[in-house]
């Protein structure tokens, strides 16, 4: 392997010459490889960094200061070898514990020199840490000798006894460092002794020989005993040496108590397994913060980075033959690497040059093949939880050795390796599934349930073995949390991710990272969202999700909503990559926002993980949340899609009204969700008034959107028809009453919304109105909308509006006159399908009379060329009661009167298809008023006659000649029921007077 041993371009301030060539194995006490015959000399440890530590004299440092002075006043070797592992372990015994303080304010100086520290309460002396650095010094030799010494026969290597002979003594040496690395003091020594050098030394020689032992299992799969024994003990040594390493790098140390995790050989409870591997709650004080950035350039150009990861592929390739790894080694290594490239360019690229995004990226996937199915063996609880922390683990240092790197990124896009990456992350989702269908579709195996009304583990498994058992749903929300903040910190800081309702204020983030970065990784992510969101999808039976995947798929959906608010907020310039890259049609789609996610999941998401910013799901939808099927996640996609194209950088926001108005079409069954998006397209009309009426005229919104409106009216209309043939009945009965009532209310909400986007829009646009009266579909759409009584009214003033337009053009006579006949059109719908036909043809004849007073002879003539009369005459072809019935006479003549005044040639067509003296209205008259006539039907053929309003008082003159013999038959109509019901009063007067 080429082993990288510097980085030249990080810059690190000189140090003091150090000892450390001349340190090895003459210089200092003995040890396990038999050490140096004397103690250090006077010149180096002056030349240690200050202050100077000493024991103090009382307590356990009195007796570790008595055994150290024995250790030096000890001359014969083997003496000496034993005086120091007596001290070694006294020393871990005292110190077990120890968390190290400012070493300028917590020491005792009294009878001590101005360099000198009297007391451990911040550090060691030098002396012991330049001896058990020599040690490690000797353990290096003896590693290196043993695995230089294997035959070339593999087969005769798996058969010799290979012990390492590696005593107790060593590994407390080590275990002793792994506290002599708590403290800064110490690292600094550490250091100066060359104790990095030596360390990654040993870390090389152990990594090679686990490496030699992992390859003898392609040469025999059937090891001895004490091969597989000296693999275990070697990841024993491993984690050791690694976190030394970690805690040299990171101020925050990764393990302070690792001898708990080594000492177990199976698996260690989980409080006690994390304490081990996760970073300590205590920081070290650090007087000069460089001193980080100093241990790391120093571990890098040691090689220890790349013996890092070498160590997780060996790790690798250990488990996917399916062999015992220590985890609390892969979780030090992992921990180790991340202290190396975070926030450091140059040490990304150099990760990325040795392989390390590769190998990362091999850890999030299926961690060795006894997790799937096709395997019968058990993997416990405890274990199955450290996997898919590791996983989560993996996937943050992966983020850390990416983020602010666009070439790093780039790597991660080329080659496949976004489905690698895709299919990595939720391998743990569907394995399950897997699982559960084998266990449905196998009858031999036990059935399990989920107690979804428990309190505590809500999941519970009955006893068999199996590849996994069920997750509870409070592990699983929280590792589905884990998985989504980790795949959305590639676009922000850790600290900055959080869920946040549409409803939240969102501020904007000021990071250094560059634009091209930004833009790379949303592209990425959404390629990694079309990637993952289909495969659920499929995991679908009909339109359900099973849980453990919904609980995945909404916390993913949510957090990267919020995300790519956040991001869009700080960055507006990103639109366009959302859009290229087909956000929103991912979003609304099947695979995301028609796939309904229950509100009680995503309480759970929320709740059980993030309580400081857990929210109420009513008010995280805003207004949208009162209307009916419509969850949180639609709420935000809708929310999300409104803050988009209302952005004051959106200067053209039709990408975002179209997937809007698509979606709105798609989902005209649910009429919460209609509702809802009405809503937004309100708000997008109010806040980005300009972008969005090009936007409209452009998509033909108000055509599409009235489209939809009646639908939601034909849909009412049967449920109100459901409503009536439904009666009193049983409780079951009453509550789907109550669940039609309230859905008859939504729909009836939805069509009224979408007729005030209408309005809304005719009365911002200054063309608004020309285009519906030029729009056929427009048209056809508001005349359906007048069968809804509450919409009547409405309908017709805004009617009305478009024939005050004035007609400018030949194109605009052409749209005049399909309104006129769409208009007359709706008489003849009115009488086939209304109960209330009469109400509804008075309304429409008013109106028709305003109309004609706009512009009288123009709408008398385009009337009449659209066969106004046939129309409004056939109305008394009905049978009515008698009062209603005598309204709508009136009205027909009037209207009549209004469309004959002064025109001949509309007078000569009424004429033509009446007959001379209007004898077809004379007849239908005469059988309509089968009642005494009234004087207000009089007047009304006098009005009629004279092409206006008859008055007595006044000369008038008769103006439409074919009305005289209409008035005279039915006057004669009128004084005939007249005589014979004076004559059947008095016939029935003599009757009785007899």
């Amino acid at each position: 392997m080429n082993i990288v041993k510097g980085v030249a371009d990080l810059l690190r301030k000189s140090t003091p010459s150090s000892p450390a060539a001349t340190s090895g194995g003459g210089a200092g006490g003995g040890g396990a490889g038999g050490g140096g015959d004397g103690s250090p000399s006077a010149d180096k440890l002056a030349a240690a960094p200050s202050p100077r530590v000493r024991f103090s004299d009382s307590g356990e440092e009195g007796v570790l200061n008595t055994l150290w002075q024995k250790y030096e006043n000890a001359i014969d070797k083997a003496e000496k070898k034993k005086s120091l592992q007596v001290f070694v372990l006294h020393f871990i015994q005292a110190f077990k514990d120890w968390e190290p303080h400012q070493i300028d304010q917590s020491v005792d100086r009294e009878s001590a020199p101005n360099d000198t520290v009297l007391g451990c309460s911040g550090g060691h002396p030098s002396e012991v840490i330049l001896i058990l650095v020599q040690e490690i010094t000797q353990l290096t030799s003896f590693v290196t000798e043993i695995g230089s010494s294997c035959p070339e026969s593999s087969a005769n290597l798996s058969e010799q006894s290979t012990d390492l002979g590696l005593s107790t003594e060593v590994l407390t040496v080590l275990e002793c460092f792994t506290i002599v690395t708590r403290s800064v003091h110490n690292c600094r020594v550490f250091s100066y002794y060359g104790g990095v050098q030596k360390v990654i030394a040993l870390l090389k020689a152990a990594v090679v020989k686990l490496k030699t032992l992992t390859s003898l299992l392609a040469a025999d799969e059937q090891l001895s005993n004490k091969t597989v024994e000296n693999m275990r003990m070697m990841q024993k040594i491993l984690v050791y040496i690694v976190t030394i390493i970690s805690n040299f790098m990171d101020l925050e140390p990764a393990a302070t108590r690792i001898s708990q995790a080594v000492s177990t050989t199976v698996h260690t409870p989980p409080n006690k397994y994390l304490a081990t591997v996760t970073p300590n709650t205590t920081r070290r004080y650090v007087p000069d913060r460089n001193w980080q950035q100093k241990a790391i350039v120093s571990v890098m150009e040691a090689g220890g980075v790349n013996w890092l990861v070498e160590l997780l592929r060996v790790i690798r390739r250990l488990n996917l033959k399916e062999q015992w790894t220590d985890l609390s080694l892969h979780f030090i290594t992992l921990y180790a690497l991340r202290s190396t490239i975070s926030e450091n360019t140059r040490a990304q690229n150099h990760f990325r040059s040795i392989g390390g995004l590769e190998v990362l990226l091999d850890g999030l996937g299926l961690p060795s093949s006894k997790f799937s199915v096709s395997k019968q063996s058990f993997v416990p609880s405890d274990e199955r939880s450290y996997i898919l922390e590791l996983q989560i683990l993996s996937l943050e240092i992966l983020r850390e050795a990416v983020f602010g790197n666009v070439n790093n990124l780039q790597f991660l896009c080329e080659n496949g390796r976004i489905h690698k990456f895709a299919n990595s992350i939720c391998w743990p989702a569907f394995m399950f599934q897997e699982f559960n269908q084998q266990k449905f579709l196998d009858p031999q195996v036990p059935n399990w349930k989920i107690d979804r009304q428990s309190t505590g583990t809500s999941a519970t498994l009955e006893s068999f073995p199996s590849p996994v058992d069920i997750l509870d749903t409070t592990e699983w929300n929280e590792y589905s949390v884990k998985l989504s903040m980790a795949l959305c910190s590639f676009l922000l800081p850790p600290n900055e991710i959080r869920y946040c309702p549409g409803a939240t204020v969102v501020t904007q983030i000021s990071l250094s990272i560059s634009l091209a970065y930004w833009e790379q990784c949303v592209r990425w992510i959404i390629k990694i969202l079309s990637t993952v969101f289909p495969c659920i999808k499929a995991c679908a039976s009909d339109t359900e999700l099973p849980n453990h995947i919904m609980i995945l798929a909404n916390s993913l959906q949510n957090y990267m909503l919020c995300t790519f608010r956040k991001v869009l907020i700080s960055a507006p310039v990103l639109l366009k990559s959302f859009r290229e890259e087909g956000l929103w049609d991912l979003i609304f789609s099947e695979k995301i926002f028609y796939f309904g996610s229950s509100e009680e999941c995503i309480h759970q998401i929320v709740g059980d993980t993030q309580n400081d910013h857990s929210i109420d799901a009513t008010e995280s939808t805003g207004s949208k949340s009162n209307l009916a099927d419509v969850n949180i996640l639609q709420s935000e996609a809708i929310s999300f899609l409104e803050f988009a194209a209302t952005l004051n950088e959106n200067t053209n926001n039709l990408p975002e009204c179209s997937a809007l108005l698509n979606a709105l079409e798609y989902c005209t069954n649910s009429p919460g969700l209609v509702g809802a998006i009405l809503k937004s397209f309100h708000v997008i009309l109010q806040l980005a008034t300009e972008q969005t009426l090009a936007s409209f005229k452009s998509l033909d919104v108000l055509a599409r959107v009235l489209k939809v409106a009646c639908l939601q009216a034909q849909e009412l209309r049967k449920l109100n028809c459901r409503d009536d043939l439904n009666g009193n009945g049983s409780q079951p009965e009453n509550v789907q009453m109550a669940s039609l009532d309230e859905r008859i209310k939504n729909t009836r909400r939805c069509v009224e919304l979408a007729f005030h986007l209408f309005k809304e829009y005719v009365t911002i646009s200054d063309h608004g109105r020309t285009l519906v009266l030029h729009n056929l579909n427009c048209i056809e759409c508001l005349f359906d909308l007048f069968q809804e009584e509450n919409l009547r009214k409405h309908v017709l003033e805004q009617v009305l509006a478009l024939y005050r337009l004035p007609p400018l053009s030949s194109q605009d006579h052409a749209a005049k006159l399909q309104l006129c006949a769409k208009y007359l059109e709706t008489f003849t719908r009115a009488k086939e399908k209304e109960k209330d036909f009469a109400e509804l043809s008075i309304d429409l004849l008013v109106t028709m009379r305003e109309i004609i007073l706009i512009d009288r002879v123009y709408y008398q003539n385009l009337f009449r060329n659209g066969e106004c009369f046939l129309h409004i005459v056939s109305l008394l072809n009905v049978t009515f009661d008698e009062a209603v019935g005598e309204q709508l006479v009136l009205n027909v003549l009037q209207t009549l009167t209004e469309l004959l005044a002064g025109n001949d040639e509309s007078k000569a067509a009424f004429r033509m298809l009446v007959g001379v003296g209007y004898q077809t209205l004379q007849s239908l008259l005469l059988d309509f008023c089968k009642w005494l006539p009234s004087r207000k039907l009089l007047d009304a053929l006098l009005g009629m006659l004279v092409d206006g309003t008859f008055e007595v008082d006044e000369k008038t003159t008769i103006k439409n000649e074919d009305v005289i013999i209409l008035f005279l038959n039915v006057l004669q109509k009128h004084f005939a029921s007249a005589l014979w019901a004076c004559g059947r009063t008095a016939i029935a007067q003599g009757v009785n007077y007899k």
